[in-house]
């Protein structure tokens, strides 16, 4: 008798444990902070693939921006010249394309020749890549709307 009210217990404590998981609303997000890192480090990745030089960080980020209902997002920029290339805007787009698809899985939002809007809903990230003019490279980041560190 002893032995089976341990196993009722036993089963007790563990489908509590099981069922605790079930009442939430969202899985398991990342902060802004945490998603921020993950976008900084891709688009510097990407503009190191195609030999982008004189990167400058034109917004640094680092910053909360509140989005509403204790959420935030985080932003990140940088533009850079292409000395390697033609410098043709579209092509210069391509490969920063394809050098964030070596990355991680990027889902086109928006395109036209010289611009590119992208999102990765499992990273909780956006990328915007330009080339406004010949041999210039714009890259723009923000995370979205997520909770607070």
């Amino acid at each position: 008798m002893a032995r089976l009210r341990g196993y009722a217990i036993s089963v007790s404590v563990v489908m509590a444990l099981v069922l605790s998981g079930c009442g939430d609303d969202e899985p398991d997000l990342p902060t802004a902070a945490e998603a921020e890192v993950t976008l900084k480090n891709h688009i510097n990745r990407a503009l190191e693939i195609i030999s982008a030089d004189d990167v400058k960080i034109t917004n640094p980020g680092g910053r909360d921006i509140p989005c509403g209902d204790g959420r935030y997002k985080r932003t990140y920029a940088a533009t850079a010249r292409d000395r390697i290339t033609s410098g043709d805007p579209n092509t210069l787009v391509l490969m920063l394309n394809g050098a964030l698809d070596g990355l991680a899985e990027y889902e086109a939002v928006t395109t036209d020749l010289t611009r590119m809007d992208l999102a990765n809903k499992r990273l909780h990230t956006k990328i915007i890549l330009s080339s406004p003019g010949r041999h210039e490279i714009s890259v723009q980041g923000e995370t979205e709307c997520l909770p607070a560190a």
